[in-house]
């Protein structure tokens, strides 16, 4: 299991996840990824997921990277960035795709596996299109597994409100969801705020459930309407470190990140890097470099452990 919260609102789109990966109620992968960021021609969406860790014996997130892109992601260990053109779907489709295939899956379906989608969507064929704020989510409710659009279509009632959901295990009870929401109200644009509060909870939910929920988090933070549209944070409860010319630095990682022209996977980093190339472009945000370390910058696909 896992913890995912994301949040759609008229000023911003937020998803903090937690990086645990576990196998019997216990750690697997403390440093597994639960996002995919993803822009089609007429969306840009933050996934994440809860359930199980691997499918068919790959990392799910990598499984839904390949679902979402139409090519093969999972290639071999320390692959890099891949540039083309690649068959990426618009959202509509490529949401109704996932949910077909999932809708299959035994062991998905067992697990009681979910997957958010927040973010922005427009009309890909016209210029000038009006951006609005989305947020789905793939659970089976009372029936079988589908989408369920969260924030209201209707324009007026959607400039005025925001929506958070939980993907996965909320430990902390109703009282402790209220409070939460009455934090990210009260917090209105300021989206630093809120994903402080967002960090704190998954922590808190951590405490309780330490085999199954992490205290490392990952936030994406998108904006299709300023570069670099999406903001990455890796935001560990205690620094990493890793040694690299014969000294001990900390890194941070990043997730997929899934483009119509581009494709690069999980990677491990020093010294944040920006990303302006195509349809996609990302800021990852690193650890300060002290001024003794000789290594000022570098990244590297991260990578991952096996099922």
């Amino acid at each position: 299991m896992t913890l995912v919260l994301t949040v759609a609102t008229p000023a911003y789109a937020l998803h903090v996840s937690d990086r645990l990966v576990s196998k019997g109620g216990a750690p697997h992968d403390p440093l597994a990824n639960k996002t995919v960021v993803f822009r089609t021609a007429d969306g840009l969406l933050a996934l994440g997921y809860t359930g199980p860790a691997y499918i068919g014996g790959m990392p799910t997130d990598t499984w839904i990277a390949e679902a979402v892109s139409g090519a093969a992601c999972a290639g071999d260990a320390g692959e890099g960035r891949r540039l083309g053109t690649f068959p990426v779907r618009d959202v509509g489709t490529t949401l109704s795709f996932l949910c077909q295939r999932l809708r299959s899956d035994n062991q998905f379906r067992s697990l009681v596996g979910e997957i958010s989608a927040v973010g922005w969507q427009w009309d890909g064929k016209r210029e000038c299109a009006l951006v609005r704020q989305v947020l789905w989510v793939l659970h089976r409710g009372s029936g079988e597994l589908r989408w369920q659009q969260i924030v209201p279509r209707h324009i007026p009632e959607r400039k005025k409100v925001f929506r958070m959901v939980v993907t996965g295990d909320w430990p902390l009870g109703g009282e402790a969801w209220r409070r939460l929401l009455d934090q990210v109200g009260a917090a209105g644009p300021d989206v630093e705020s809120v994903e402080s509060v967002l960090v704190d909870a998954i922590r808190e939910a951590s405490a309780l459930r330490s085999g199954t929920i992490g205290s490392h988090c990952m936030s994406v933070r998108l904006r299709p309407w300023q570069s670099p549209h999406a903001l990455i944070r890796f935001l560990p409860n205690k620094a990493h470190q890793a040694e690299a010319l014969g000294q001990v630095m900390e890194v941070a990682y990043s997730p997929w990140m899934v483009a119509p022209d581009a494709i690069h996977p999980p990677a491990v980093h020093i010294g944040g890097w920006t990303c302006s190339q195509g349809l996609l472009t990302y800021e990852m945000n690193s650890p300060p470099i002290p001024e003794y370390q000789r290594l000022k910058g570098a990244f590297q696909t991260q990578v991952r452990r096996s099922a």
